[in-house]
């Protein structure tokens, strides 16, 4: 009898140690900040990872700082993914993409229009530089291209990165961007990029466990203005109107606004029924956290984060 006790001891330890070592689809925080610099967050940096998979949304300015801090290599990420070109998001992509050739990695590189544009004008100019260096181990920039596939994304079609299913929506910003959605194994997370209130992000991210969404509007510690959603919006959705030129939204205000405020986010994250709203892309260190989230729960009532830098979602 106690030979069996201690047998079925040691499954049961089995079986828990299992369940903990489970995979699971994470989100680390490589950046939370914005294109003012900070020494407390570094640009907008996103790493999904699931089992061996890993991706990079954006790579701005501290990204290989804090990769390295969350002992990731630069050789083991299979994806990068830019939401837009604009600089703060994509300050470090040439270093990390310098890497990644020399690392042999096979990389997927995609983003919106111009991405393939941006490759193909990065490997003309430093072709020299990149076959000095792959020279010392015997290899050439022809044999390493074939490692890497660059894909200017347009038409909205779902795509695979190891096991990890990625859709992706266009979305409202001074430039072309787009928002992207990540699914495996019955988990979800959605990265929002730059925008303002955009109709396609809560389709985007309908029952998403995580929207880690720009934190526009968010209120910063010592601010005199302890209402930041009185721009137009005041819980309700903007008007916007199609542009029969580009068939984009466009805002009916005289005002073109680059980024959403806490009503227009807080809204579409209550559209989409996500369970956590994860508030990122900062312009200021420190977030008065209690008023940014009274303003927030007009309209959304589920769980509501403040992304730090190195922050792991889900948290456990």
């Amino acid at each position: 009898m106690k030979k069996y006790l201690i047998l079925t001891l040691i499954f049961l330890g089995i079986s828990v140690f299992a369940q903990e070592k489970a995979a699971h689809l994470t989100a680390t925080i490589i950046g939370s900040g914005s294109p003012k610099f900070s020494t407390e967050r570094s640009g907008p940096s996103v790493l999904i990872s699931y089992e061996d998979t890993q991706i990079l949304v954006d790579m701005g300015n501290g990204t290989q700082a804090n990769l390295d801090k969350n002992s990731t290599k630069i050789r083991d990420i299979d994806g990068l993914l830019f939401t837009h070109h604009h600089l703060n998001h994509n300050e470090e992509f040439a270093p990390i993409f310098i890497q990644s050739l020399l690392g042999g990695t096979q990389t997927i590189i995609a983003g919106p229009p111009k991405t393939k544009a941006i490759i193909d004008n990065f490997i003309e100019i430093y072709d020299e530089d990149i076959e000095y260096r792959l020279s010392k181990s015997g290899r050439t920039l022809s044999q390493v291209k074939q490692n890497f596939k660059a894909v200017d994304l347009a038409e909205e079609n779902p795509f695979y990165i190891g096991a990890i299913k990625v859709s992706y929506v266009k979305v409202n910003h001074t430039i072309a961007t787009l928002a992207y959605r990540f699914d495996v194994a019955g988990e979800s997370i959605v990265v929002s990029g730059d925008l303002t209130y955009s109709e396609n992000l809560p389709v985007l991210a309908n029952n998403a466990d995580y929207l880690i969404i720009d934190s526009g509007g968010a209120i910063a510690k010592g601010s005199k203005t302890k209402n930041m959603t009185d721009r137009g919006a005041q819980n309700k959705s903007p008007v916007y109107k199609k542009s029969q030129k580009t068939g984009t939204l466009k805002s009916e205000s005289t005002k073109e606004k680059a980024h959403v405020n806490l009503a227009e986010s807080s809204l579409m994250a209550k559209d989409a029924n996500v369970k956590n709203m994860v508030l990122t892309h900062f312009n200021s260190a420190s977030i008065d956290e209690e008023a940014t989230t009274a303003e927030i729960r007009k309209n959304f009532k589920g769980t509501i984060l403040f992304a730090q830098d190195l922050m792991v979602l889900p948290q456990r």
